[in-house]
């Protein structure tokens, strides 16, 4: 992705020097959808300079001011094509979602409301607007939120498993449309987000375990859920061979764009691992994986079996935020793995454990989430 917005910017260059305003959009809209936000920024001001008031470039231009989190910027522009197109559905709820992060939350949920009155179609407001819901403390309405969003079958799968986890039901494995939606809807600033919102650390920890341990210098390595590659460059250095596997496609663009590894599939890893050749791999990686599965005994089955002998398992799990014996649904929409369910997987596998840590998982508002790092080893 680096190498395409650079390419695109040398001809957003170009762009500025003829002074044409439907080119200067173009190349906005092209920097911005290759994640190259301060580009897009550039070319949709000088945009709305030569043709003031055109409504579009007003949205677009505030889409890149949000990714920057120039949030006030935003709202500016928002409303400006919202002055212009006060039916623009998309541009209601991203200024909902400016709002929320300026800590504006009944002025977002209005947004909210306001594009779900407009498009009851477009799913991105049932989220932003049910997972604020739930951020208040106002599971009722979240879950009210969630089952219009089903009544109308905007996104069943995607709804219905959100509707579960506020209500405390459970299940397996979350649905493969759910955790696409959830990545890939924001896979451009998704690193930014992890690292300024959430602290996260987990593939710098995972990274760190696993050399602790004084692995092999090359080995095969597995990296299920692999993301944007976050896990990838940090033991890029220890492979022989890297593979990764995500179920979201625009994520995998962003981990190719990396060139750290040997080879990326878009697949979800319960039927990915089963198609791989026995003892394919030194060490298998999972970070922040089994959040999205409950039942992870088919996953430690399979990965008992793809590992070399003495091959490691690298992993994370979040800790259940009441006490179980096995597996919960947490209302955030994530499953939280007991640490004796785990161990029980993995006796059961001949997989010995080798470390344990407890970390802080991420942050969820002010609070850290608690879990545990693992490394198991094929006997």
């Amino acid at each position: 992705m680096a190498v395409q917005a650079h390419s695109q910017h040398r001809g957003f260059e170009r762009v500025k020097d003829c002074g044409d305003a439907a080119l200067h959009f173009t190349a906005g809209v092209q920097l911005l959808d290759a994640g190259d936000f301060a580009g897009a920024e550039e070319a949709l001001r000088c945009a709305l300079e030569l043709r003031p008031g055109h409504g579009q470039t007003h949205y677009k231009l505030a889409n890149a001011y949000k990714e920057l989190g120039k949030l006030a910027e935003a709202e500016q522009q928002y409303l400006a094509a919202l002055a212009l197109d006060p039916d623009h559905a998309e541009a209601h709820n991203n200024l909902g979602a400016s709002l929320q992060l300026m800590g504006r939350a009944e002025a977002a949920q209005a947004s909210y409301r306001r594009a779900i009155a407009l498009k009851p179609g477009l799913p991105q407001p049932y989220l932003n607007l049910g997972r604020l819901l739930q951020q208040m403390d106002k599971a009722g309405a979240a879950e009210a939120c969630y089952v219009q969003a089903l009544e109308l079958g905007v996104e069943p799968d995607v709804f219905q498993h959100l509707l579960d986890a506020v209500r405390g039901a459970s299940t397996p494995q979350a649905p493969s449309a759910y955790v696409r939606a959830t990545f890939d809807g924001f896979a451009q600033q998704f690193d930014r987000h992890l690292v300024d919102t959430l602290d996260y650390h987990i593939p710098e920890l995972l990274s760190s375990a696993v050399r602790a341990l004084s692995p092999p210098a090359q080995m095969d390595i597995l990296d299920l859920g692999c993301g944007t590659g976050l896990c990838g460059v940090r033991m890029r250095d220890l492979a022989r061979r890297l593979a990764g596997v995500d179920l979201a496609p625009k994520m995998l663009e962003l981990a190719r764009s990396r060139a750290c590894y040997d080879e990326l599939v878009c697949a979800e890893i319960g039927q990915y691992l089963p198609g791989l050749a026995d003892s394919s791999f030194d060490l298998v990686v999972a970070a922040d994986v089994l959040i999205y599965i409950g039942d992870i005994g088919q996953v430690f089955s399979e990965v008992a079996r793809v590992l070399r002998c003495f091959g490691w398992f690298a992993f994370s799990i979040e800790q259940p935020g009441q006490a179980c014996d096995s597996y919960r649904l947490e209302a955030s929409g994530r499953y939280a793995q007991s640490l004796a369910y785990v161990r029980r997987l993995a006796r059961a596998q001949g997989l010995a454990e080798r470390s344990c840590r407890e970390v802080a998982i991420r942050k969820h508002g002010a609070q850290a989430l608690p879990g545990q790092l693992l490394i198991l080893q094929k006997r």
